[in-house]
């Protein structure tokens, strides 16, 4: 593709939408889903894989982030091969259901499930504060939940990010500025337990 958009933070700290020349994206997709050994377990998994990245190398003039503001010629670059901000390599899903009666009108339904990321580029250029290119973590949240089923009624045991675990989604965008005020992470949301009830109508 001709003059890509690359949305990132700057050097001096500030996001931006600008265009590099070229690049191209490359990659397969894998689905399946449907029943196991057991009566009424089912599975659903699915893989990515997608190489995206530049096909030459540019560079942009941009403000510097000092206080007098310059403007440098080529502070912003990209090179040819190096990976898209915002694109992961590889991606993963899968999910465990088994539902069963327990009693006349009653079913229950388990699921389980998890999702999985690998690490992503947030920038071509380092930023504010940094020497190298942030990335963001690995990604990987497993989630159960329980339902007891009743015509229309629907009552839900539920756990988000069941082992607990901690992905930094978005790094700060300028370090250690305003006494550190600026060192601020975009995470996932820790685990949740809760119950949900619900009526289809």
């Amino acid at each position: 593709m001709d003059h890509p958009q690359i949305s990132s933070s700057l050097p001096s700290g500030n996001l931006a939408v600008y265009n590099a020349k070229t690049a191209e994206s490359k990659g397969v997709e894998f689905e399946s889903s449907g029943p196991l050994f057991l009566p009424r377990l089912a599975y659903s998994i699915g893989f990515a894989y997608a190489d995206a990245h530049l096909t030459s190398s540019f560079s942009l003039p941009a403000n510097n982030g000092a206080q007098t503001g310059t403007i440098v010629p080529g502070l912003i670059t990209g090179t040819s091969g190096e990976q898209m901000p915002g694109s992961p390599k590889t991606s993963a899903s899968a999910a465990l259901i088994y539902d069963r009666p327990v009693s006349p009108g009653y079913d229950v339904d388990f699921n389980l499930n998890g999702v999985y990321r690998s690490t992503v580029p947030l920038q071509l250029t380092p930023t504010l504060g940094v020497t190298t290119v942030q990335h963001s973590s690995i990604y990987d949240i497993v989630n159960l939940s329980v339902a007891l089923v009743h015509k229309p009624w629907r009552a839900s045991l539920y756990v988000t990010n069941l082992f607990d675990h901690q992905s930094i989604l978005v790094s700060p965008t300028q370090f250690n500025e305003l006494d550190k005020l600026t060192n601020d992470y975009v995470v996932d949301p820790p685990r949740e337990i809760g119950v949900r009830f619900g009526y289809t109508f």
